[in-house]
């Protein structure tokens, strides 16, 4: 019982810390980013999503079984071009902190792709992300992240 209040405690304080109001110039800039890759994603605007992403950057997409680099990362942006797929989605800001020249954002989101024979995947699926962006010569982009189902690992004891 005490661990789950001071999860919720934690969760309370984390998710007001997202608020706009609060956010610091750096801050707004980077959540303007994450918004921007969304809003890229959504349009399959493949050239202006890999300029988000550094040169060196490796992470774990949702998408993948391993870790991936840049050249892989816009691909299934440009499934959704030349599918020509309706692709929604719903944001949930958690966390936004800049240490200098290093940005960490923490989000939920939904995202849910719908094919021409009317199927679709990923409603009610909320995912956890971490990105880490870095500044350089002036220019936010992010150098690694990480993508995860959303509900906690429950590991059984035995």
């Amino acid at each position: 019982m005490r661990h789950s209040i001071f999860a919720l405690l934690i969760g309370l304080g984390i998710s007001s810390t997202a608020s706009a109001a609060e956010l610091t110039a750096d801050e707004q800039a980077v959540w303007q980013l994450e918004e921007a890759y969304w809003r890229y994603v959504q349009a399959g605007d493949v050239e202006n999503y890999v300029t988000l992403w550094h040169e060196r950057f490796v992470g774990w997409p949702c998408f993948s079984a391993e870790p991936s680099d840049k050249s892989k990362i816009g691909g299934w942006v440009q499934e959704i071009r030349d599918n020509r797929l309706k692709f929604t989605y719903e944001l949930r800001p958690l966390a936004v902190r800049v240490f200098d020249d290093v940005a960490i954002v923490q989000y939920a989101a939904e995202y849910v792709t719908q094919y021409d024979d009317g199927t679709r995947s990923g409603a009610g699926i909320w995912r956890k992300f971490t990105h880490t962006w870095k500044k350089t010569d002036g220019r936010w982009q992010i150098i690694t992240g990480m993508c995860a189902a959303q509900a906690p690992l429950v590991a059984p004891r035995s």
